[in-house]
């Protein structure tokens, strides 16, 4: 009886959750209330706890796979969905920080992560066997046991979140929400705009591209106009849009991804946006400006025929249009022309000023272009030589750099992109003759 009192109160004190009502509303969470209630019948169902706990513990171990947890499952889901919860706590910390959220809310904060962190100490199958004399197996116990040794390769938010006392949890939280974003801005990193089901949304990335810049090598003089200007619009000062323009393969776009993986934990996030989309950056934008976390709008490899007339959008958006970006939008492309816009300008428009300016000035609309150019021989074997040193490749300088210049021919040319391909391909032909 004393049991049953113990799983009705926790119960009780669920339902009273509001801020985090939509952890409550996790269909994984919601299939463990209807358990425990279950539990607190007179005739409770074994049949369907059985069925129900069959669902839950499925997707608890999927999960525990995908994260590499061995231990604490339960708890570090409910920490995830805490980090990772849109509510107007969690939005007001985003934007403005702790000082902005209420006395009231605060105290709402701490009491509801109280009772989320009661709950998460509850282990369902030892409750259900000892109420019931069922035989249910432990999820907890599988996976410390079997599923997962000692393996800590993926940290997890809000670490530090079940061992705070009453009153240091809401000011954790609110500074974790700022630092990090919240609901999907907090979850992930890079977006794309896509359509789904008849639905134009945001859907995050969930594996992005890990390079990082001491991955790329050369071209250090335009990467540091690129990093210097991100690092002006994360610290609020003006800051401009940026064409990268140059030769394929110069690293352009890795420029791009490496900015994210560098500034990603000072808020900074990319959308990736495919040009026919470009009618949609009002919206686009319209969904993002009030967020707490900054974004660059990413087009890559950008370039229109002349029959297209999408770039007026973007052309508006960059400098002109009624609507100004906000502050905590910027856009980012890249290109193999100088000029985005086809330059084949008919007799009429040659004489008419007005028409040539409006296709040969897009690129002009972005405050800054950064020129990439495909690297002389002795660059392109400078990236291959800095590669090998990076991998550990050890090999005689005059074997390397003719095999080198050998794949420039047979495949891709002379470039960054080309050399990694090379070194990439060297490192394999190392580890056969090392196995």
């Amino acid at each position: 009886m004393k049991d049953k009192e113990k799983l009705k109160n926790m119960l009780g004190e669920l339902n009273k959750i509001v801020i985090y009502r939509n952890i409550i509303n996790h269909s994984l969470i919601k299939r463990v209330i209807k358990i425990l209630h279950g539990l607190l019948k007179e005739k409770p169902s074994t049949e369907i706890i059985y069925s129900e706990y069959s669902s839950f513990y499925k997707d608890i171990t999927e999960y525990a796979f995908k994260k590499g947890i061995h231990k604490n499952v339960l708890r570090s889901f409910l920490s995830e969905e805490i980090a990772y919860d849109e509510n107007p706590f969690s939005r007001i910390s985003e934007k403005y920080g702790f000082d902005a959220v209420s006395d009231l809310m605060i105290e709402v904060v701490e009491k509801e992560i109280g009772i989320l962190r009661e709950f998460s100490y509850i282990n369902i199958a030892e409750t259900a066997n000892n109420l019931l004399k069922t035989e249910l197996p432990d999820f907890e116990k599988y996976a410390n046991n079997i599923f997962f040794k000692e393996i800590d390769n993926n940290k997890l938010p809000l670490e530090k979140l079940w061992e705070l006392k009453k009153g240091e949890i809401a000011g954790y939280l609110a500074n974790y929400y700022h630092l990090n974003g919240c609901g999907i801005f907090g979850r992930y990193r890079a977006f794309r705009w896509v359509i789904e089901n008849g639905l134009r949304q945001l859907k995050g990335i969930e594996n992005v591209d890990p390079i990082t810049f001491d991955d790329l090598i050369g071209y250090e003089e335009e990467r540091k106009i690129v990093i210097e200007n991100t690092q002006a619009f994360l610290k609020n000062f003006s800051a401009n849009n940026v064409l990268l323009y140059g030769d394929k393969g110069t690293g352009k776009s890795s420029t791009i991804k490496a900015l994210l993986n560098k500034f990603y934990r000072e808020g900074l996030r990319i959308i990736e946006i495919n040009k026919n989309d470009i009618k949609d950056l009002p919206y686009i934008i319209d969904l993002i400006k009030d967020r707490g976390v900054k974004f660059i709008l990413f087009f890559d490899d950008l370039s229109f025929d002349e029959s297209e007339v999408n770039y007026k959008e973007l052309k508006s958006a960059l400098e002109g249009g009624v609507g100004v970006l906000p502050p905590n939008v910027i856009i980012y492309a890249t290109s193999n022309r100088r000029h985005i816009i086809t330059e084949n300008i008919n007799d009429n428009e040659l004489h008419n000023t007005d028409a040539r300016e409006e296709k040969l000035s897009l690129s002009d609309r972005f405050g800054i272009t950064v020129t990439f150019v495909s690297p002389s021989q002795e660059e392109y074997l400078k990236i291959v030589k800095g590669l090998a040193e990076k991998h550990n490749i050890e090999i005689e300088w005059n074997l390397l750099k003719e095999k080198a210049l050998k794949w420039a021919i047979w495949h891709n040319g002379k470039s960054p992109r080309s050399a990694k391909q090379f070194i990439d391909n060297l490192r394999y032909e190392v580890y056969k003759n090392i196995v």
